[in-house]
């Protein structure tokens, strides 16, 4: 049940994005994802703190030659390690943070060819993938309830799972998440809080994945970002990102890379915004502390 639901959550949210009405980044991840395994799984996500957080727009899918069918085998001495641990997150979904050892995340080289210990991480949720991550700590909102299956695999550059004498590398924890609570958060504009010292360093490139999509590389000096105290006090300096498409926002970030599977056609401004840990925009003399790049997609 839960998995047909991802399925239809990701068709409407396809259609949504081809509209331009509505966006879902997450969603659009796992479309991606069918892609990258060749199978007919999909996902869906949506974070509801700010404006219920819609994440992402467009549509931009390739022709691929990477061999997704088979595990790859680690021939290393030292080989990888993966755990992952799973809370859930007071104002929607689950908040998924992975710890390994010998293995170097490296976002651009998604889609490229192999280099042992060289990857980034795949995302299943009840035995369904979802979506693919770069960054150590996610949030995924497309859990609203219940007991879920969190697993996280090891993956190569070129998308194949990492394995050791045949068995896949992977973590999973199962978690039960309680009903959503309304009252416990705003669902609206959250506010803003002032910087205070030097202002952070921000940039962002975006660059077609070899695949499919574009990926977000994005470099900040200045600021501490904290999955662990999102949702709590306000530390000065220290907080999360917000990613947008087009002025409509399409995640919540933790790290400094994501990708996003697809975009709407012609002209499309990518911008990462500072959040402090209680979601209010860090602002400078009242302007948000934000750095934006511009990029042409073609049809």
């Amino acid at each position: 049940m839960r998995a047909n639901a991802l399925r239809l959550l990701a068709a409407l949210a396809t259609f949504c994005l081809s509209t331009a009405a509505c966006s879902d980044y997450q969603a659009m991840e796992a479309v991606d994802e069918e892609h990258d395994h060749n199978d007919d799984h999909e996902g869906h996500d949506h974070d509801h703190h700010d404006d219920h957080d819609h994440d992402n727009a467009g549509s931009d899918h390739e022709a691929h030659s990477h061999d997704h069918g088979s595990p790859v085998e680690f021939k290393g001495a030292d080989i990888p390690t993966l755990g992952v641990s799973v809370e859930p997150d007071p104002a929607a979904g689950i908040n998924i943070t992975v710890d390994t050892t010998n293995f170097a995340v490296v976002p651009e080289a998604a889609s490229t060819a192999h280099v042992e210990g060289e990857g980034h991480f795949h995302l299943y949720i009840d035995g369904t993938k979802v979506q693919r991550f770069c960054n150590e700590a996610i949030c995924f909102a497309g859990v609203t309830e219940g007991e879920v299956t969190v697993m996280v695999e090891l993956s190569a550059n070129d998308h194949r799972t990492y394995a050791v004498d045949g068995e896949p590398i992977v973590a999973m924890v199962t978690v039960d998440v309680p009903p959503h609570d309304h009252g416990a958060h705003s669902h609206g504009d959250a506010g803003q809080v002032a910087w205070a010292g030097d202002a952070p360093q921000m940039a962002i490139e975006v660059v077609k994945d070899p695949k499919s999509g574009y990926n977000a590389l994005i470099t900040i000096d200045g600021m501490t970002l904290s999955a662990e105290n999102v949702n709590g006090d306000h530390v000065d300096g220290e907080g999360h990102l917000h990613l947008y498409v087009n002025g409509q926002k399409v995640g919540r970030l933790y790290g400094n890379a994501t990708h996003i599977p697809v975009l709407p056609v012609g002209e499309v401004e990518i911008t990462v915004g500072a959040f402090a840990n209680d979601h209010r925009a860090y602002v400078i003399d009242g302007e948000p502390i934000e750095v934006s790049n511009s990029i042409m997609v073609a049809s």
